[in-house]
């Protein structure tokens, strides 16, 4: 009988765990993964003392700053497959009109085609990031048939091809 309280400790423990965890997850704050700002004046409190230390970046010479950052973005265009293919893992600022938008059911994942075939570039959305759009306004489905630009690491996926991940909003604009 003994074993058996103890046993029923450690699975009710193991699931307040578990809910304390989703709650975590579901009330915390975070930054975009795809953001990464330049300078930060951030207060830091060590020890709690409640004293602020302002830090402030300062570039190193010759080391891409915000402003010129924008610059090295490569743009092309998404019916060029052969240069978004040579820019393969790199960010590149990418034009074209969407073809299609597709949606899985299953994973709550949208696929902006630019092209009828396998071989064009695809921008996904997954299900993580579809909260972000529809809280900004932009329902993925308002994206097909319409000029656009993308901002984002192009990914040569051996199985799926080419293909850009949109985690926020600002990574596409609609051009007309």
């Amino acid at each position: 009988m003994r074993r058996f309280g103890t046993i029923c400790a450690l699975v009710l423990a193991f699931l307040a765990g578990v809910l304390l965890h989703l709650l975590y997850q579901r009330w915390s704050l975070t930054e975009p993964v795809w953001q990464n700002p330049v300078s930060t004046n951030q207060s830091v409190s060590p020890a709690g003392e409640g004293r602020d230390f302002h830090v402030k970046f300062v570039p190193l010479p010759g080391t891409p700053t915000a402003d010129n950052r924008a610059a090295d973005v490569a743009t092309v265009l998404a019916r060029d497959i052969g240069q978004v293919r040579s820019l393969a893992g790199r960010k590149a600022r990418i034009r074209g009109r969407i073809f299609r938008v597709g949606h899985s059911a299953k994973s709550n994942t949208y696929f902006l085609d630019f092209g009828p075939s396998r071989e064009a570039l695809t921008a996904v959305i997954f299900a993580s990031a579809v909260e972000l759009f529809e809280k900004n306004r932009q329902t993925p489905r308002q994206f097909e048939n319409r000029e656009v630009e993308i901002v984002g690491f192009i990914k040569d996926h051996p199985q799926y091809g080419l293909e850009v991940v949109l985690e926020h909003p600002e990574q596409i604009k609609i051009l007309n």
